[in-house]
């Protein structure tokens, strides 16, 4: 997985946040699973036939770095909210939630 796919995945979560939507909730051990099944089928097949694969693997990336980093998010769209006029908005409002977000999301994908 490259830089751009973690992208892709976080920032799918800052999308479905502001969405308000939200879908079936897959495990951590669930999602560690679908990384190694699309890992396997991109082995077998190639990329261009692992579309589900990818999918579910985004998913559950997805919603595994939104639940982890809530905390973080929410902090940052009450800062964007408040059009950073709060006290306790700054740079390092950002940098946590992008910092929770890089890291979990890097665990997940170094599924073996």
């Amino acid at each position: 997985f490259g830089s751009s796919w973690v992208k892709e995945v976080t920032g799918s979560v800052v999308a479905r946040h502001t969405e308000g939507t939200r879908s079936a909730a897959m495990t951590v051990n669930d999602t560690k699973a679908a990384i190694r099944t699309f890992k396997a089928c991109i082995k077998e097949k190639g990329a261009s036939a692992c579309i589900g694969e990818r999918k579910a693997a985004v998913e559950g990336v997805s919603n595994a770095v939104k639940g982890e980093c809530a905390a973080q998010v929410e902090d940052f769209f009450s800062c964007f909210a408040h059009r950073y006029q709060l006290l306790s908005c700054g740079d390092a409002t950002v940098s946590k939630m992008l910092k929770c977000q890089e890291q979990f999301s890097g665990q997940l994908l170094s599924t073996k």
